[in-house]
């Protein structure tokens, strides 16, 4: 599996950890809440053919939460500057998962000119009234987990290695940064329907079969209001491809992506 390496950018006046592998077109991938730092089989995978960069949201990991990061907006010029640090002034293909998938639209829609491809997974950024998704600020950890994943012995990629303070104190500052973002309006954007259709370039929603944390009619929703998006769907997975079904999950996006 493909290893990455750690390094520090400086992206305008925020300091950002990031993990890179890989050579070949540029790859930006967000990850999800609990994604920080996780550098999961399928995003090694995709690492193989693509130069994957995996940079922590800020607030998230070790990176310290701004003052600045009040709502999605100021995540897309976080991105912004991220991009024009590394110097990377040609369209990248931009992936994302659950909370990096609804990163990932935003930076579509206010910027399709920087996206060559877009990758959504289990995204989320909408809503869906009759549809709504389970409040996991309101959950006990033991009952998001089932929510999540499908086979819950894929769980352990996420599990921290040791549970002792620093764990915690991690655990809860990441948490506090999801919550800043997604807590109210609850993990949705209501601007975000009516700016999807500036997200023109070639997009592949691709979703777990069995995710109940975001359910599947909601790539149906994606779908409604992008220009030119497709789906695939992924059976026996929950919420992560790259974790659940990585091998799947790299043999759709590839093809995607090529």
């Amino acid at each position: 599996m493909t290893t990455p390496q750690e390094r520090y950018v400086q992206a305008g006046d925020y300091r950002v950890r990031v993990l890179e592998a890989g050579h070949g077109e540029p790859v930006l991938f967000l990850h999800g809440a609990m994604g920080a730092g996780i550098w999961t089989e399928g995003i090694a995978r995709l690492a193989e053919r693509f130069r994957v960069l995996l940079p922590d949201h800020p607030g998230f990991g070790p990176s310290p939460l701004p003052d600045w990061l009040i709502g999605m907006d100021d995540m897309v010029f976080h991105y912004v500057d991220f991009l024009d640090a590394l110097d990377i002034r040609e369209p990248v293909h931009l992936v994302g998962v659950s909370f990096g998938g609804w990163i990932a639209a935003e930076f579509a829609a206010f910027h399709p000119e920087r996206v060559k491809k877009l990758v959504l997974i289990d995204a989320a950024g909408l809503r869906i009234p009759s549809v709504p998704m389970p409040d996991i600020f309101r959950l006990p950890p033991q009952n998001i987990l089932p929510l999540v994943f499908h086979d819950l012995s894929k769980a352990m990629a996420l599990m921290p290695k040791d549970f002792g303070p620093d764990t915690i104190v991690q655990m809860f500052h990441d948490r506090s940064a999801f919550a800043r973002l997604s807590w109210n309006p609850y993990l949705h954007d209501p601007k975000l329907p009516r700016r999807l259709h500036r997200a023109t370039m070639p997009t592949l929603l691709i979703w777990g079969q069995q995710d109940q944390l975001i359910p599947p009619a909601y790539a149906e929703e994606y779908k409604r209001l992008l220009p030119s998006a497709t789906i695939s769907y992924i059976d026996q997975c929950g919420h992560d491809p790259t974790i659940e079904q990585p091998e799947e999950f790299v043999r759709i996006a590839e093809e995607f992506l090529r």
